[in-house]
């Protein structure tokens, strides 16, 4: 009974999340490269009472919407870009999006879930349009840091299972110039991007690596298709490209997660991040499967969320750690 109660609650908070602002990513909402798609948007509602569980496909037109901390919290003047996944095909907006912003709110951080173009639809540049929107959503956000409340320096990402992989790229390749500059969001005034690098990064059950067979097929095929070079699977690994300059990483996954292997994705990525010499915090869990996000997980990853609040109070709004 107590059990129920608890998930009922939290279902209830969850859905009682209300965001103060939808902010378009592009200047003229169509993202560049998908003028031409003749695609819908849709909205597939999977929840059912208290609870929203969105899935959204055939975005041309991505946004991020605005979730500023609780009023009697404490601001941390930190911004959290968070990614959802969906197997680079469909954004899972609520259940690896909406359902984290409560906690980070309440602990007084500002939330900017993204809902992104994803590659299986025929964007032109279409492997790197998701990377695009994630480079684009942190430019537009620090270009109104002030507005948001937050300091433009510690703004940082968060993703979950391919949005992880999103992330991960943000994380390595937020100077890649993967589209042309739109407007003053991009140009600082000499001239130049505005940063797009995260301050941090936190992944959740992360697509990591796109090598055959230690990768999740669906990913890989929808991103790289399915006669990508080497090359192109190297490019891609995340592993593959750790350097010292990668923002400092908060890494979470369970064990038993049949459709991502740790062993192949996030335990990789730490060793690198590690062996690169950026500060890096792992914790896998003995059970939870995949996409647990905040319902679904069970024993000590119900916890998951706290320890990451935990770890962004200690290394990034008020770092005391050295």
């Amino acid at each position: 009974m107590k059990k129920t109660l608890a998930a009922v609650t939290a279902i209830f908070l969850c859905s009682s999340i209300f965001a103060q602002e939808k902010v378009w990513l592009w200047p003229k909402k169509t993202g560049p490269g998908s003028e031409k798609l003749k695609i819908e948007q849709t909205v597939e509602e999977r929840g059912g009472g208290n609870t929203h569980d969105r899935i959204i496909s055939g975005v041309t037109q991505p946004y991020f919407e605005v979730y500023k901390p609780s009023k009697d919290s404490q601001n941390k003047k930190t911004g959290i870009l968070i990614i959802p996944g969906g197997s680079y095909q469909r954004v899972v907006y609520d259940k690896e999006g909406v359902h984290y912003v409560k906690a980070y709110n309440d602990a007084g951080y500002t939330c900017f879930v993204l809902v992104y173009r994803t590659p299986n639809d025929p964007h032109k540049d279409n492997s790197t349009v998701s990377l695009a929107d994630a480079q684009r959503a942190m430019r537009v956000i620090r270009s109104r840091a002030q507005e948001f409340g937050i300091n433009p320096d510690k703004l940082g990402v968060m993703g979950s299972s391919a949005g992880g992989h999103v992330a991960g790229s943000l994380a390595e390749r937020y100077n890649d110039e993967v589209y042309k500059m739109q407007d003053k969001a991009d140009k600082l005034a000499d001239g130049s991007w505005t940063n797009a690098k995260p301050a941090f990064q936190m992944l959740m059950y992360p697509v990591i690596t796109m090598q055959d067979g230690l990768t999740h097929s669906g990913s890989q095929k929808n991103l790289l298709g399915e006669s990508a070079t080497q090359a192109q699977k190297d490019a891609a690994s995340c592993e593959k490209n750790v350097s010292k300059d990668n923002p400092i990483a908060w890494l979470c996954c369970a064990i038993n997660d049949k459709s991502v292997n740790p062993e192949t994705n996030i335990i990789p990525y730490w060793t690198a991040l590690r062996k690169a010499g950026v500060r890096t915090e792992l914790h896998v869990f003995p059970a939870s499967g995949h996409g647990f996000g905040i319902m679904g997980a069970s024993g000590t990853a119900k916890k998951w969320q706290a320890i990451s609040i935990e770890w962004l109070d200690t290394y990034v709004s008020t770092p005391n750690v050295k």
